[in-house]
């Protein structure tokens, strides 16, 4: 089809009429938008990481936006909501990404809504979590226990307020009386415990937990002995030998550090309980920091009932130095008991040299933390065939850093041994055992609710044994997968974690489970660690 010339210029005429109208019609702002109603776009994305008495706020930030007004409240918020309308939400405004919102209250349901600030105080609309509401972590304001006997000191955080304090024993409540609160020192006092119970306390205010610890009180001087007050410059040898009760205990203040006095060749004098004595407690009292006491291989005299050792730090000067106790002679000796113990820097901790003759009824190691142990370990009574021990007990213990051929080496006939919850690190040389029975098959060790982690030293060549025989008795044990073993040697089964992965941090101490591993594990190993 063609067109005439006439018929192009026609429409060629209409074209620009029409596109001349068309900006016609914009110069007049019929479409132009009220000004009035601009507001700057809301973030993206709200996320909120909750802990006790704070949360973490992420967010993405908005171009040119003067701020991030931010409601929180206890009641529902939605749209239809104006700000603040119940007279209670906590308002502010937020600049950075992330950020943190403070004085929350713990186990406490929070709704949340946040949006953006404009130039010219325009906002936009409200931005909602997905579920559009977080709850707080169980506060825990409590920072230390100091129990004693009978009675208990709480230390929280100074300045939080609580209204109201309970104490639980099993099912039973009591409510403390306001005035053991005294909330400017965050201290509570508490009486009229019994001895050696354990009792939960928990800190309210309003109807938030603010504080929840378990404790024990301690034991209750034993019935019958003679207390002697032991202060820095006494010569202890001096004081048993001339004790007129052959029971004592031995009483040493919170903090003080003990060492014997200098004898005649220029060190100090090695401690002994002499004959007159049958049994003796060394006793820390209660407090904040345990008393250091400088044991250099304690030595003993005459038959003994009791040797304990309770609430004391029992430290020599490195892992070449002396032991907690070492044993010679022919001498019979009911118990010996550790107990509630910080064990450190000592070349052994109990040890029987040159036996001749005589029973041990049990060796007990309870809630102890022991480590840098030098080669003999924490029992040893390699080659004594002399002696008769009839029963050791390690119990809910901490063992780390342990440079021996055997963490327990142990040489009697028929002798038990029991490991129950506790907690094995870095302990025994490479190719030497945990156990080291001595080819005695009369010994078949019981190790329970143990978790054990690799020994110093482990490259991915060198292995251990769980026992030196292959008789043992292990019921809910564990290892991580770094501990490396003698095949068939293995104590447990085996973690799928690594040691660094399964405990907080375990190279410094802290075996606390991580919170992967927790659920699982968690009642397993030394209970000192764990969670709540």
């Amino acid at each position: 089809m063609k067109f005439s010339s006439i018929n192009i210029s026609v429409l060629g005429a209409s074209l620009l009429l029409c596109a001349a109208a068309f900006t016609s019609c914009c110069n007049d702002n019929d479409w132009d938008t009220d000004g009035t109603h601009n507001r700057p776009f809301h973030t993206t994305t709200l996320t909120v990481d909750p802990k006790d008495d704070r949360a973490g706020i992420i967010f993405d930030k908005i171009p040119n936006a003067i701020g991030y007004q931010v409601e929180l409240s206890r009641d529902t918020l939605h749209d239809g909501i104006e700000l603040n309308a119940n007279g209670k939400s906590q308002v502010f405004v937020l600049h950075n990404s992330p950020d943190t919102i403070y004085d929350l209250q713990g186990a406490t349901k929070y709704f949340i809504r946040m949006r953006t600030i404009g130039e010219g105080e325009t906002f936009s609309k409200w931005k909602y979590l997905a579920k559009y509401s977080f709850t707080t972590k169980s506060e825990q304001i409590i920072t230390d226990i100091i129990p004693s006997s009978t009675s208990a000191i709480v230390k929280f955080v100074p300045g939080k307020t609580i209204d109201e304090a309970y104490i639980y024993r099993n099912e039973d409540s009591t409510k403390l009386d306001n005035s053991t609160i005294d909330i400017a020192n965050g201290v509570v006092t508490v009486t009229g415990l019994q001895a050696n119970t354990t009792y939960r306390i928990k800190l309210w205010n309003e109807k938030n937990v603010r504080g929840n610890m378990v404790f024990k009180t301690t034991e209750a001087f034993p019935e019958g002995y003679d207390i002697i007050n032991l202060t820095a410059g006494d010569d202890l040898n001096t004081i048993l030998a001339s004790a007129t009760n052959d029971k004592v205990v031995i009483l040493m203040a919170p903090g003080m550090e003990y060492s014997m006095p200098i004898g005649e060749e220029g060190n100090p004098k090695t401690p002994n309980i002499p004959a007159n004595i049958t049994s003796v407690y060394f006793w820390g009292a209660a407090g904040e920091v345990q008393p250091i006491f400088h044991v250099r291989g304690m030595g003993l005299e005459g038959n003994k009932d009791i040797i304990r050792f309770y609430n004391t730090a029992l430290i020599n000067d490195g892992p070449s130095d002396h032991y907690v106790l070492n044993i010679k002679g022919n001498y019979d000796i009911n118990k010996i008991q550790i107990d509630k113990c910080t064990i450190k820097d000592t070349r052994g901790v109990v040890r029987f040299q040159s036996i001749t003759g005589g029973t041990v009824g049990e060796v007990t190691i309870n809630n102890c933390q022991i480590s840098n142990i030098g080669s003999y370990g924490v029992f040893n009574s390699k080659s004594q065939s002399a002696l008769t021990l009839n029963e050791l007990n390690i119990s809910n213990t901490t063992m780390n850093g342990v440079a021996a051929g055997a963490l327990i080496n142990i040489h009697q006939e028929n002798a038990k041994v029991n490991i129950d919850h506790c907690t094995i690190y870095n302990c025994v040389q490479a190719g030497k055992p945990i156990i080291d029975v001595n080819k005695l098959e009369s010994i078949v060790p019981y190790v329970a609710n143990t978790l054990i982690g690799p020994f110093n030293g482990s490259d991915g060549e060198k292995t251990i044994k769980g026992c030196s025989l292959k008789s043992v008795d292990v019921n809910n044990t564990f290892y991580t997968n770094d501990q490396l073993w003698n095949s068939g040697y293995e104590l447990g089964n085996m973690i799928d974690a690594s040691s660094t992965d399964f405990w907080t941090n375990a190279a410094e101490g802290d075996f606390s489970i991580t919170i992967s591993y927790r659920d699982e594990y968690s009642k397993y190993g030394d209970p000192r660690w764990v969670t709540e």
